[in-house]
């Protein structure tokens, strides 16, 4: 039997469970969970897609995946399964994990062993359950935007790129082109400023995570 992280079970109904947050900064006696079997019909092969995914399974922790992810309707999992409040606070001590038939282990074990009760970090004085795991999603979606910005503009230079060598090759069949592939494609004000091949290559560099 494969050995499927996140996946656990109530201690006291033994009803199955997926833990998306193994304590919250706010409140570290409790964790929150999703009845997997108990989801929407519409909502349901997609999450347990997302949770039995390999970058679900790499992820130590199942929000990190399910604020990526998106249900078949397009809208983000994270944000919809706390906005239509199927995701459940439970205290950890009535969490057992079972990432297969013949393993388990209290939740709270387990935090103790990934030192996670130590190591959460402290949400702001005041700041409920709900807040917190919304500025959770938030901050996900700014880092995959941050992302994505990345990624078009390394897409952009790369494009500019290929359109340089497109040109180069134009001329070598064609020498009377020379002057006009010398000259960008334009209407009426020429290229802007800071857009040549050159310059966004050096943007990109910029805006490139350091590693």
């Amino acid at each position: 039997m494969a050995f499927i992280k996140h996946v656990g079970t109530h201690k006291g109904t033994n009803t199955r469970l997926s833990v998306v947050f193994l304590s919250l900064p706010d409140d570290k006696e409790n964790a929150l969970v999703v009845y997997s079997d108990s989801l929407p019909e519409k909502y349901h092969d997609d999450f347990m897609s997302a949770v039995e995914s390999r970058e679900g399974q790499s992820s130590a922790q199942l929000y990190e995946i399910l604020s990526r992810k998106v249900f078949h309707n397009g809208n983000n999992m994270l944000e919809t399964l706390h906005q239509e409040g199927l995701m459940k606070k439970m205290p950890v001590d009535q969490i057992i994990m079972s990432p297969n038939p013949t393993t388990q282990i209290s939740l709270v074990d387990l935090l103790a062993q990934m030192g996670d009760l130590d190591q959460t970090v402290a949400a702001p004085a005041g700041q409920t359950v709900q807040q917190n795991v919304q500025e959770q999603i938030d901050m996900a979606a700014e880092g995959d935007n941050k992302k994505i910005a990345q990624n078009l503009l390394v897409q952009a230079v790369m494009l500019e790129q290929e359109a340089e060598k497109k040109r180069a090759e134009a001329v070598k069949y064609d020498p009377s082109l020379t002057e006009k592939a010398e000259k960008p494609a334009k209407k009426g004000r020429g290229r802007p400023a800071g857009t040549t091949a050159k310059a966004m290559a050096a943007r990109a560099e910029a805006a490139a995570p350091a590693e």
